[in-house]
């Protein structure tokens, strides 16, 4: 059965968690096909159908748009992979009758996070490795990492053998570790990271689900799962569409405003922009920021009014800035990249490297609001360090 297959049979199990990192509520029952118990701080998940994997996930209450991704980690074991050993896997007809209906000679398990439902989620998947008949040879697993997008898989690792002396082999428990890094999450074996296993090179946040992966015929137990929530601006919305669009109504900040693009200039075929970005700045004691407003071509799906475009830095020069630029994809460019802005309200920024030259001017326009707005109630947002991290704070 191929993985696409595989994955488009995956059944969504999510329950919702109390409170963010400690309380967990894990999916438990009993069916035809499978049980689920979470006893003594320890999840065990059986799936016994045929050609379908299922995910047991819980809330992270870490959810897209806010700035923060999952760090976990998990103790997982299963219980079905032992070399040279097949396990029986059963179908049920539409008489009600079960059978078997055959045996899974590698089954597969893992770790799934940013979980929105079975068509939008990351994934490490693991498998037995190759048979060893005289057992000299190292403990191996295989393993594969992926992100599932609108029910397409991104193979960001395919089947791979992993041979390590900290794996646990066969049956016993393994240490994963899920760490978010720049643009995707690291991953690692062992108790201390000792293994790397790859990196899933996506960054996003489908939902605000983590879990446990079960393929067909596979018998996990879980212990020891941790997770905290790691600071991501990249992914900060740093103000709703609401608040962005009451905020610049009522100020008087001659940057301040709305930007629409009047010109880019590539002199490189290589480079091309991810869309035509109106953008808004906002000024605080420390930088201008460009929040994204609309735009956006290529990752469209990535971007959300008030996220962080661009994090411009006073150089000690008039009206001249060192530039944090945030591509398509969320990766940071700043080497070589600066900015200049005119009084006449264009703000151009400048690519080195790449050999890019962006500009923007500002509209002017402002929302018109049916309800009064307070600047003073707008100071108090600001100020709540939940909405926007410390460094960002200031006096507006």
């Amino acid at each position: 059965m191929s993985m696409n297959t595989r994955l488009l049979l995956i059944t969504f199990l999510c329950v919702f968690s109390i409170g963010q990192c400690i309380a967990q509520t894990w999916y438990t029952g009993k069916d035809n096909f499978r049980q689920a118990i979470f006893q003594d701080s320890i999840l065990s998940d059986y799936n016994y159908q045929a050609e379908k994997d299922i995910v047991n996930v819980t809330e992270t209450d870490i959810h897209p748009g806010e700035g923060f991704r999952p760090s976990l980690s998990l103790d997982i074991a299963n219980r079905n992979n032992r070399e040279n050993k097949k396990y029986p896997v059963y179908r049920q007809n539409q008489t009600g009758t079960i059978t078997k209906a055959g045996y899974v000679e590698k089954t597969v398990w893992g770790v799934v996070w940013g979980y929105g439902n079975s068509s939008n989620f990351h994934a490490l998947l693991l498998r037995a490795g190759n048979p060893d008949p005289y057992g000299y040879h190292i403990p191996e697993l295989q393993y594969s990492i992926i992100t599932v997008a609108e029910g397409d898989t991104i193979f960001h690792a395919p089947w791979n053998t992993l041979s390590s002396p900290y794996i646990n082999p066969e049956t016993d428990y393994n240490r994963i570790h899920v760490v978010p890094v720049n643009g995707g999450y690291e991953i690692f074996i062992g108790k201390e990271r000792e293994c790397r296993i790859g990196i899933c090179h996506d960054d996003r946040l489908f939902g605000s689900s983590a879990g446990v992966y079960i393929g067909s015929g596979a018998k996990i137990k879980m212990k020891n799962w941790s997770l905290s929530p790691v600071e991501y601006i990249e992914r900060k919305v740093f103000l709703t569409a609401d608040k962005l669009y009451e905020y610049l109504n009522i100020s008087t900040n001659e940057i301040e405003g709305f930007y629409e693009p009047l010109q880019s200039v590539s002199a490189s075929d290589n480079i091309r922009l991810g869309g035509n970005y109106q953008l808004a700045a906002i000024s605080t004691q420390q930088y201008i920021l460009l929040l994204y407003v609309n735009g956006a071509q290529r990752f469209q799906d990535q971007w959300e009014t008030g996220m962080i475009k661009a994090i411009l830095k006073p150089t000690g020069l008039v009206n001249i800035f060192n530039v944090t630029w945030f591509d398509a994809e969320h990766k940071p460019l700043k080497d070589g990249v600066k900015a200049v802005i005119l009084s006449n309200h264009i703000i151009s920024i400048y690519f080195d490297k790449e050999g890019v030259i962006l500009k923007w001017a500002q509209t002017g326009n402002k929302k018109e609001f049916d309800t009064p707005f307070h600047y003073s109630m707008y100071r108090d947002i600001l100020y709540n360090t939940t909405l926007i991290p410390s460094f960002f704070i200031s006096s507006l």
